[in-house]
């Protein structure tokens, strides 16, 4: 029998997933999915044997909940969840302003409740890996760019960039200290494409290129280390690390000197499954042994602080 009751909020395209997923997991029972869009979610509803409500009234009493609306609706839905002591998983970004994260993450507190939030790139196995391998960064670059979009309307920084400032945080193991942006816009009113650099306290800097105005599809993270650099291609899930290892000797009788320069070795990573789904079984997890999530409340709080600033500069 499961442990937990849940809900997802949102029946959209990345609403849907976490339905499946949710209404696969030994861990939860899916008693309901809700979306003011009734007819799009019934027929999830009907794919996944879950019912389905307008809004929170009517639901059932539920342990945990997946927020995946529209970001300016979180908060309407999570703090009156918090308040009723629901463990919550908000898709990133956490919230449209600093502010209204602020709040979240304080009610979240208030009540003793678990606050998890969607910045699923953590989960991917190419980045895990570099979290694991590297221990001393020193420079970090990150390339994320994608064809335009128009069913998104938020900017480039908000939908793209929130990703990797959370990466960025979480590679250097530091906090932020200094940010500094520019950006343009290409297709749309918003910023479809930004440039970021953001300075550590721990000196590491971290170089961020977001942009939805290229042709190709690009999801590239490099590590520079004072003896190793990484190279992470988190599309194909496969990571180099390349290092200097000068070594020269002498072949036969010619005096002729040869000399390795480099060596690259290419890990072999652990194929945990679907990142979504590692997410969420953090998350489970997390609420049943009263632990913190791999990206807290106040990891995603950060995160939109950050991009606030950067929208900001690039506004500018």
């Amino acid at each position: 029998m499961s442990s937990l009751r849940g809900a997802v909020f949102g029946a959209g395209n990345m609403g849907r997933h976490h339905i499946r997923i949710m209404s696969q997991h030994p861990d939860v029972e899916l008693v309901g999915i809700v979306d003011p869009d009734v007819e799009r979610a019934q027929a999830l509803g009907d794919q996944w044997d879950a019912p389905v409500f307008a809004s929170l009234e009517g639901l059932p009493e539920i342990d945990v909940a997946i927020i995946v609306t529209p970001t300016q609706h979180h908060a309407d839905i999570a703090l009156p969840l918090i308040e009723k002591g629901v463990h919550l998983l908000v898709e990133k970004p956490l919230a449209d302003t600093p502010e209204t994260a602020h709040k979240i993450v304080n009610a979240a507190k208030d009540k003793g409740v678990t606050l998890a939030v969607g910045h699923v790139e953590r989960f991917n196995p190419a980045i895990k890996s570099l979290s694991d391998l590297s221990t001393d960064p020193k420079l970090i670059s990150i390339e994320r760019l994608s064809p335009y979009t128009p069913r998104i309307k938020d900017s480039v920084v908000y939908d793209l960039a929130v990703h990797d400032v959370d990466l960025a945080c979480w590679l250097a193991q530091s906090v932020p200290v200094k940010v500094n942006a520019s950006g343009t816009k290409v297709f749309s009113d918003t910023i479809d494409a930004a440039s970021t650099i953001i300075q550590f306290e721990n000196g590491c800097v971290a170089t961020i290129q977001t942009s939805r105005a290229t042709q190709d599809k690009v999801r590239r993270i490099t590590i520079s280390e004072p003896e190793r650099y990484f190279i992470a291609d988190t599309l194909r899930q496969e990571v180099e690390i390349k290092r200097e290892a000068e070594v020269s000797y002498e072949h036969g009788d010619n005096d002729i000197t040869f000399t390795q320069a480099s060596i690259v070795e290419i890990p072999t990573l652990a194929k945990g499954g679907e990142p979504l789904r590692l997410e969420q079984d953090d998350f489970y997890d997390a609420v049943l042994n009263k632990r913190r999530p791999l990206v807290s409340g106040e990891d995603g709080q950060r995160a939109v602080e950050l991009v606030e600033q950067i929208e900001q500069l690039c506004n500018a």
